[in-house]
């Protein structure tokens, strides 16, 4: 029998591959994040039925939930994204890409990575002998349930935003989104963990351990690449001369809910903060040496 690893892997890059020329004759990309959601389920489905009628009694029960956890997930996303593209007319990732078939391509080739990256601990998991049911792994389904829920209301809560007309040119700082500026992308990564949690008791290989690695470079380009900062680089451009913004962005996480620290992005200027009339044009301190009071200019002083 063929290697699962390598049957995933042709498969997930053969439809990128394919769907990357249509894609470039057609000059659009409209189908990219469908593409994205199919590869997940084919892949998936392909790790389910690999031991599917195997002897020696293995149990699928495991292997099928997983299975059906990362087509659930890519299901709900695919179709979202698909939805908000077809209903905004385009996908701007993709404005300067597509006057470039090589550039447009390279698109479609890091989305079949991203997609082997996620699958790769449940691909180990589908590919092993172990039979039992492990409470690990129950625990890591819960942390997915828990993440895909976070995803799924957050995306919905800013779709019913967008879609009011008095919103248009707002930002979100309701629901969710009260307490992490990118809730969506905090549920995607919690749910990713889950899942490596929920395949790791079943690694039959110490390698294995090392697909940890999966979900924290999954979490990685979501921080650092492409993702919050493509989202807070948009947001600094459209609100950040606006006290509005300026407050909420200091006030809540980038990312995990109520942790305000740890920021990586550009910020709005502090002195939104402060309404013009309450600050003071003038600081009087008092000189160590003498018993006179020393006018001191702020601006002088960068306070």
């Amino acid at each position: 029998m063929a290697s699962l690893f390598l049957i995933t892997l042709l498969v997930d890059f053969g439809l990128q591959i394919v769907f990357g020329v249509l894609s470039i004759v057609l000059k659009s990309e409209k189908f990219y994040d469908l593409i994205g959601g199919l590869a997940h389920i084919l892949c998936a489905l392909l790790g389910l039925f690999y031991t599917w009628g195997v002897p020696d009694g293995i149990s699928l029960e495991a292997k099928l939930i997983q299975a059906l956890c990362i087509c659930f997930w890519a299901g709900k996303l695919g179709g979202f994204l698909l939805y908000r593209v077809i209903k905004s007319g385009g996908d701007k990732r993709f404005d300067e890409a597509k006057k470039n078939p090589i550039k447009l391509m390279l698109f479609w080739m890091m989305q079949g990575l991203w997609v082997y990256i996620n699958i790769l601990p449940s691909l180990f998991m589908w590919q092993t002998s172990i039979m039992k049911l492990n409470f690990v792994t129950i625990i890591g389904w819960v942390v997915f349930l828990f993440g895909l829920a976070f995803e799924s209301v957050a995306d919905y809560q800013k779709t019913a935003f967008r879609n009011k007309p008095e919103n248009k040119g707002k930002f979100i700082t309701s629901g969710l989104w009260s307490i992490s500026r990118h809730p969506n992308y905090f549920g995607e990564i919690v749910l990713w963990y889950g899942l490596f949690f929920s395949a790791a008791p079943y690694f039959s290989s110490q390698w294995a351990y090392f697909t940890f690695l999966c979900p924290t470079a999954t979490a990685l380009h979501i921080c650092f690449i492409s993702g919050i900062p493509t989202l807070e680089k948009s947001g600094m451009a459209r609100w950040g001369d606006d006290q509005g913004y300026a407050r909420y962005v200091y006030s809540t996480g980038v990312l995990v809910p109520w942790l305000v620290c740890c920021e990586c992005t550009p910020l709005p200027s502090r002195e939104l903060l402060v309404d013009e009339e309450e600050i003071p044009k003038t600081s009087f301190f008092e000189d160590e040496n003498k018993n006179d009071l020393v006018d001191v200019d702020l601006e002088d002083n960068n306070v």
